[in-house]
């Protein structure tokens, strides 16, 4: 999939799929994080994303991460533990999903290099 049909507002937008940060969830409401863009909030759960997105790492609860945009993590010995994307922006990492993530942030890091 190289783009999302999401709604926003009255009309619907063509959004490409790279230029996607993160998602954050608001309830029955995501934000949708893009480069260089503002944040757009769509009436789509996270849950949803999710399933249309399979490649996004859900790093907690409320929060889908795009991998291409990770540039490093920290998640063994941290206090508090994240994933740093492209504009030095971190985002905490759920305990709970870090023994899930482990494998999948390390083999993304080693692809990029």
């Amino acid at each position: 999939m190289d783009t999302l049909l999401l709604p926003h507002f009255t009309s619907k937008r063509s959004i490409p799929v790279q230029t996607i940060e993160y998602l954050e969830a608001m309830g029955n409401y995501t934000m949708v994080h893009l480069m260089g863009q503002k944040p757009m909030l769509v009436a789509i759960t996270l849950k949803r994303f999710e399933e249309r997105l399979p490649s996004f790492l859900r790093i907690h609860k409320g929060m889908l991460v795009n991998p291409s945009h990770i540039v490093t993590y920290r998640i063994r010995y941290e206090s508090n533990p994240f994933v740093e994307l492209s504009r030095e922006r971190q985002l905490t990492v759920s305990r709970r999903q870090i023994r899930r993530l482990r494998p999948t942030l390390a083999a993304s890091t080693v692809a990029k290099s």
